[in-house]
């Protein structure tokens, strides 16, 4: 059984990605419509988590182990291409931002946030390549 703050942290990040859906259906503006489907993006994907966890819990399913070593599994990678894509449209609304005559305040946020999501995503791309190495060698280094 959730409890009354876990139901209303699903609600609530529900409500933030319909909202920025809406919110990215009618601006006319091309870059904030693209910060809106952005932020929309992420609070549903963070939603489609925290529902897919409750799911599995409520039917007595282990959490999925992802391991530290070994070939990242298919839900890792798609996480990965989500959010690599999500990061990647953060900073063409920044660059469309910037040659419309902006100060460059949404670019400078978009490239930290690539930095941060690189160095995150990153792990599992070091594995996979890790993995790959020593499937083709042998295991050796």
């Amino acid at each position: 059984m959730l409890l009354l703050s876990e139901i209303g942290m699903r609600l609530g990040t529900a409500a933030a990605g319909v909202g920025s859906a809406i919110l990215a259906v009618t601006f006319g503006d091309l870059v904030m419509r693209l910060v809106a489907v952005w932020l929309a993006v992420i609070f549903l994907s963070l939603f489609t988590v925290m529902v897919v966890a409750d799911i599995r819990e409520r039917r007595g399913l282990p959490p999925p182990k992802i391991h530290g070593t070994g070939r990242p599994g298919a839900a890792e990678w798609v996480f990965v291409v989500v959010f690599d894509a999500l990061m990647a449209l953060f900073v063409y609304a920044g660059v469309l931002d910037v040659q419309r005559g902006g100060e460059g305040e949404l670019l400078v946020a978009g490239v930290i946030a690539v930095g941060m999501v690189l160095l995150l995503t990153g792990g599992v791309v070091r594995r996979w390549w890790r993995h790959r190495r020593a499937g083709t060698t042998g295991g050796r280094r």
